[in-house]
């Protein structure tokens, strides 16, 4: 029976409750099942649209199950004893002291996938959605923000990421988006489904390039706090600071920040920044895209960015 083990390593940290909210942070699988479901759907609605739900969630459930079809084909495991430590989630705001318990940066930790009985192999669409993931998302509170980011200390095989350098670890992002993006339309294609890109802004975080930027910064900082400060610098200042563009909170209320923010360790301590913006309908006002495109411009001027994907369609 195939299985997919994983080690992997904190990078900044991981706030991660329990059933305690209080209490001592936990590694679960739900929050990693949450975060497997975030990226197929996102994978899958790049190839199908946004309005054809009912192929989104047949195609989503042939991956990874659901409440209709049954127990996922996917059994996720999650194990490691971890510590916790007091960190502060607002460390561009000195006057915000207040602290949340995380699991701090470089612990380890192993993830499993293993098919449920009766199948006998992991659906490479699950293997898929987990290294969008681990190379674009974060896991936990604040996750968009840059905690919760994680690397793949050792996998024991050779189609995963290459966190030796900057330049490593940008042209393997390169080679895999590409890679992802077409295995998912071959996916939709056997499962007999009609591909169609969004007509409109879409409703939903979907990978497509008209829709979504992912911007490396090959730059590195010698700490993750000092790549997330700076991170913090450029979005604080000017016409970006408190902008609805990035999730900030205005009379129709806030709405999930479609900028994520993942730091990235390569070599033995260099820090780098790693954005990716979905353009998605909000619920209330509709934001201003060409501040996004002009953020993601200046942070790619000032720290020797790279675009992975969606770099030659300007927002305007």
């Amino acid at each position: 029976m195939q299985r997919l083990f994983l080690q992997l390593e904190t990078v900044t940290p991981l706030f991660l409750g329990g059933a305690d909210p209080q209490g001592e942070p936990e590694l679960r699988v739900a929050s990693v099942r949450g975060a497997l479901r975030f990226w197929l759907r996102a994978l899958l609605g790049g190839a199908l649209g946004d309005r054809n739900l009912a192929d989104l969630r047949r195609a989503e459930s042939a991956v990874l199950g659901s409440t209709e079809t049954g127990a996922s084909p996917v059994i996720v495991r999650v194990e490691g004893v971890v510590n916790s430590k007091s960190f502060r989630p607002l460390l561009h705001n000195p006057s915000k002291t207040f602290t949340f318990k995380g699991i701090p940066p470089g612990a380890k930790f192993s993830l499993t996938l293993i098919p449920r009985t009766p199948h006998r192999e992991i659906h490479e669409i699950a293997q898929t959605a987990l290294l969008m993931f681990l190379s674009l998302g974060g896991l936990g509170k604040r996750a968009r923000r840059g905690f919760g980011s994680l690397i793949i200390q050792s996998s024991g095989g050779t189609k995963f990421p290459d966190y030796s350098d900057g330049d490593c670890f940008s042209q393997w992002m390169q080679r895999f988006v590409q890679e992802a993006t077409a295995q998912i339309h071959s996916f939709i294609q056997k499962m007999a489904m009609k591909s169609e890109s969004p007509k409109a802004v879409p409703s939903f975080p979907v990978v497509h390039s008209q829709h979504t930027k992912v911007l490396f910064c090959k730059e590195g900082f010698s700490t993750w706090e000092q790549a997330m400060k700076a991170f913090w610098g450029i979005l604080r200042s000017g016409r970006y600071r408190d902008n609805l563009v990035f999730g900030f909170a205005r009379k129709a209320g806030r709405q999930a920040s479609p900028l994520h923010l993942r730091i990235v360790k390569t070599g033995s301590s260099n820090y780098h920044i790693l954005l990716t913006a979905f353009r998605v309908r909000f619920a209330g006002q509709q934001p201003d895209w060409s501040v996004t495109q002009a953020f993601l411009e200046e942070c790619k001027t000032k720290w020797e960015g790279e675009w992975i994907y969606g770099g030659n369609n300007p927002w305007r």
